[in-house]
């Protein structure tokens, strides 16, 4: 055999052999220079992309454990830093926190403006007073402190827009964050009693408003819920039945904690040049009765969490909130003509604005209203006197759901 072919041939042995064993302490495996044997670690290409998820990731409440039990009953949910996985730490707006890209920090921008005091900047698609900074903080109100969205005791919007786009029972349908907003205008900011109705998905305000939740959310796993975000419900023994809920004793509470700030009439106060500095809960000025806040345990929620604001948490008995969300929600207030379309699979006992659930829970009315007529107190925007208020309070514990009310009272 020629000496160049026999020379190849043993290289080539020496090669297979040595990609076959490897080299003593080089990462392959055998023994290192210290006679421990190492396992073998496979080669990793650094230029190989990186594999897409298969799936799509389940909602996980981040630091779930602080909105149960105990935790729960001391609103540990509502302290800024008492999570062990996510903390909630308030951005700043400035060079180093905004995108590179001159459009997208133009939008986020403009959207925190529109959210921060909406009924001023668009009062073509608000029907009333509210802006998104009445329930999520913030904003020009003297009443409220830091950007809006960003205020731990009320409803902050930091995290929402990672858990998006999200199913909703209300509709049977998925809906992102531009939806959520467009809901937002229709309900919360009575939309359909402006001049223009709620805003076009693709208009420039939604994206900014959309661009502005989206910066807020930065950094907030996909799918995650910071432990933070949205209300904590009553629950099990929390949950007062709704025929039980007593606004009428709701009544001497409110006038106690919540007058002060939105008045005797619920009207709210505005400051001398017309801005809202604590909004309206009832009557044509506020939210209409498809709102979120117009559902019993939605706003007994907010009220133990949120309420009195500058002093949260002072009222934290499950059956004091049910009460006095029961008499804010026994008042008119305008219309969502499109309720009939809620809640295809059945509205909820705490939808007590709803045909379907007062039918369902043996009443002709909204119950809430109807205990106050019994009481012969008023339901409008009259300013309500302790004198108004019945001694025998306790009997509106009872349903009352066959006791006549004088129809030329309705």
């Amino acid at each position: 055999m020629d000496r160049r072919v026999l020379l190849l041939v043993g290289t080539l042995a020496m090669v297979v052999l040595a990609g076959c064993t490897g080299l003593p302490g080089a990462g392959d495996g055998g023994e290192a220079d210290d006679g421990t044997v190492e396992t073998p670690q496979p080669d990793v290409d650094a230029t190989e992309p990186a594999e897409v998820p298969a799936n799509m990731p389940n909602r996980e409440v981040i630091d779930g454990d602080l909105r149960e039990g105990e935790a729960k009953d001391e609103l540990r949910y509502r302290n800024a830093t008492a999570g062990d996985e996510i903390n909630f730490v308030p951005k700043e707006m400035n060079e180093s926190t905004l995108p590179d890209n001159e459009n997208e920090r133009e939008l986020i921008m403009y959207g925190r403006t529109l959210m921060a005091n909406t009924s001023e900047e668009m009062p073509e698609h608000v029907g009333n007073e509210l802006s998104c900074a009445s329930c999520h903080g913030g904003g020009q109100s003297v009443a409220t402190v830091g950007m809006v969205g960003q205020d731990i005791n009320l409803i902050p919007l930091v995290g929402t827009s990672a858990d998006l786009p999200e199913w909703t029972g209300r509709r049977n349908r998925m809906r992102d964050t531009r939806q959520r907003l467009i809901g937002c205008f229709q309900r919360s900011m009575n939309s359909p009693g402006s001049e223009e109705g709620a805003p076009d998905y693709d208009s420039r305000e939604i994206q900014a408003m959309e661009a502005y939740m989206m910066w807020l959310s930065e950094g907030v796993p996909t799918k995650g819920q910071p432990y933070w975000s949205h209300l904590n419900k009553p629950t099990g023994d929390e949950k007062v039945p709704v025929e039980e809920v007593n606004p009428v004793r709701g009544a001497e509470l409110y006038l106690e904690n919540c007058a002060s700030c939105h008045g005797a009439d619920g009207q709210g106060e505005v400051d001398d040049d017309g801005s809202v500095v604590y909004p309206p809960l009832w009557g044509p000025r506020s939210f209409n009765d498809g709102a979120g806040m117009g559902r019993m345990y939605t706003s007994a929620s907010y009220i133990r969490e949120a309420m009195p604001y500058g002093y949260a948490h002072d009222v934290t008995d499950w059956e004091d909130v049910h009460d006095i969300a029961g008499f804010m929600n026994a008042h008119d207030r305008p219309e969502f003509p499109e309720k009939s379309k809620d809640f295809p699979d059945g509205t909820p006992d705490e939808g007590i604005y709803y045909n379907r659930t007062q039918e369902r829970l043996g009443y002709e009315m909204n119950p809430m209203k109807k205990k106050l007529m019994l009481a012969d107190m008023p339901t409008g925007t009259q300013p309500l006197n302790e004198s108004d208020i019945p001694d025998d309070v306790g009997r509106y514990d009872q349903p009352l759901r066959n006791e006549t009310v004088d129809p030329a009272e309705e």
